[in-house]
């Protein structure tokens, strides 16, 4: 991947995430400083049971409906095991917050607001190995902000069921982080990225 490609998709993650007001100044081989990016403050601290539950819900349909699309858009072997993955163990995630919410008569968002919408839409503009690059640091902050408001949630919640919820998820939420910054570091890897991305 050339570098004016590298920034042009990091420069992506900044805009997607303009709520986060300082961008990254790491250089293209430090993408563990890239992933490093500010959290969103409203994920700070022990939120109550309603906004921990719509929070979560939030996060794991970013993350589901991201990935589906990359499956049936990309050719790259490492960005559709990902994918997968994201899929497969959010669609259970979700499910399962589902029933929670239900049982507990909670009302969970059933849309995407419109900036993780926008970041979605941003992401299917893009052509190849951007795309493919700027899903990888999708995946990586959405995980950063789940790790950090589940682990409050576990810590903090003083709904049973939901702090459970949060236990029982919060070790699979950092292995899909660790996994989405190996996948961001090889990609940003000029040596190791092979340019395997779906044409358009």
């Amino acid at each position: 991947m050339n570098k004016k490609l590298l920034f042009a998709a990091m420069a992506l993650g900044a805009t997607v995430y303009a709520c986060n007001p300082k961008p990254s100044t790491s250089s293209q081989n430090d993408t563990t400083q890239i992933a490093k990016q500010p959290i969103d403050t409203a994920l700070v601290g022990a939120p109550n049971s309603n906004e921990f539950a719509a929070q979560a819900a939030i996060g794991g349909m970013t993350e589901v409906e991201s990935s589906a699309k990359m499956i049936k858009r990309t050719e790259n072997p490492e960005i559709q095991t990902m994918a997968v993955m994201m899929v497969k163990d959010h669609g259970a995630a979700n499910a399962e917050l589902k029933a929670i919410a239900k049982k507990q008569k909670m009302n969970l968002p059933q849309t995407l607001p419109q900036e993780k919408l926008q970041a979605i839409t941003q992401i299917e503009s893009l052509a190849e190995e951007a795309q493919n690059l700027a899903y990888a640091q999708l995946m990586v902050n959405e995980h950063e902000q789940a790790v950090s408001l589940f682990t409050s949630a576990s810590q903090g919640e003083t709904n049973a069921e939901l702090k459970a919820f949060a236990t029982k998820h919060l070790p699979t939420l950092k292995a899909h982080l660790a996994h989405a910054k190996s996948v961001l570091k090889n990609l940003a890897s000029p040596e190791k990225n092979s340019g395997t991305g779906k044409p358009q």
